[in-house]
């Protein structure tokens, strides 16, 4: 990872000939070597991997691809690949989040981050063949929309077409981590709390909070966590306190002190300690690190 100075920050503005949405292929992906630079951005975006094998980085954790690969990276992933090794295919598809949330009940699926997606990489979608001639058939629709259509039927189709293709995502996604295609209630326990950590995490560090918010028991509620992620409701909290810090070190100029107040800490003395103590580490010793 590499420093501050070194990270690239993409705007929605320059993608997409001032659309919300745009489709980039391999060409052009790989002319400018910025798929090789630690990198934020202000959109989502999905790379349709359909040849080769890499190594890449979401989050500073590695992940190896293969073809028939789909990763979904939302607008708060710090990431970057590792030079491809062999000749690659990929597709890119980026969006404003607005374009796709269109009312409340969109945020709690489609693509949405949250604890449970860093614990179990389900940003990474592995396909079954059957599965690969959806997603090409879904990206040569959406590539047809975006370079042939015009206006307002060309914004409706490219949304539906990418809803579609989202929603075939996040049933892979389902499908992989969780157990069978129906909910139970411990299934329902882990999403509501991992949407509420997502949504509290910076203010509400204690789990008496997410028991008391999700009506259920520490032991209820610990077991469902153990059993899922291998480690404490507590352990889940603090992992992603510590990610927000990491990504607020190494994807921004703030100082330690702004960084320190925007997550919650009383004084930066405090964060300092914290970060230590879970990440290994000072925030300016990791700040100063490269790749």
């Amino acid at each position: 990872m590499g420093k501050t100075e070194d990270i690239i920050f993409y705007e929605a503005k320059n993608t997409g000939r001032g659309l919300p949405f745009a489709i980039v292929h391999h060409s052009e992906l790989v002319s400018s070597n910025d798929l090789f630079i630690p990198s934020l951005r202000d959109f989502h975006v999905m790379f349709w991997f359909k040849k080769g094998t890499g190594k890449y980085y979401i989050d500073f954790k590695e992940y190896t691809f293969e073809a028939n690969t789909v990763i979904l990276l939302s607008k708060d992933h710090l990431h970057y690949f590792t030079p491809f090794t062999e000749e690659c295919e990929i597709q890119s598809i980026v969006f404003k989040p607005n374009f796709i949330y269109r009312n409340d009940s969109d945020l709690k699926h489609l693509f949405n981050f949250n604890a449970g997606c860093y614990y179990d990489g389900v940003q990474v979608v592995e396909l079954a063949q059957s599965d690969t001639l959806f997603i090409d058939q879904m990206s040569k629709q959406l590539t047809d929309v975006y370079r042939n259509w015009e206006g307002k039927k060309q914004s409706e189709a490219f949304y539906h077409l990418l809803c579609l293709f989202l929603i075939k995502c996040e049933g892979l996604q389902k499908e992989e981590h969780l157990i069978g295609n129906t909910v139970d209630e411990n299934t329902k326990t882990l999403m509501d709390f991992n949407q509420l950590l997502e949504e509290n995490f910076k203010t509400e560090t204690k789990v008496e909070y997410y028991v008391d918010a999700l009506s259920t028991s520490v032991k209820t509620l610990s077991r469902i966590i153990k059993d899922q992620y291998k480690v404490s409701t507590k352990a889940v909290i603090d992992e992603r306190r510590t990610l927000e810090l990491k990504r607020e070190l190494r994807g921004t100029t703030k100082s330690i002190k702004e960084i320190a107040y925007g997550l919650g800490f009383d004084e930066p003395t405090n964060m300092v300690k914290y970060f230590k103590k879970h990440a290994g580490s000072t925030p300016t010793a990791f700040r100063e690190q490269t790749k």
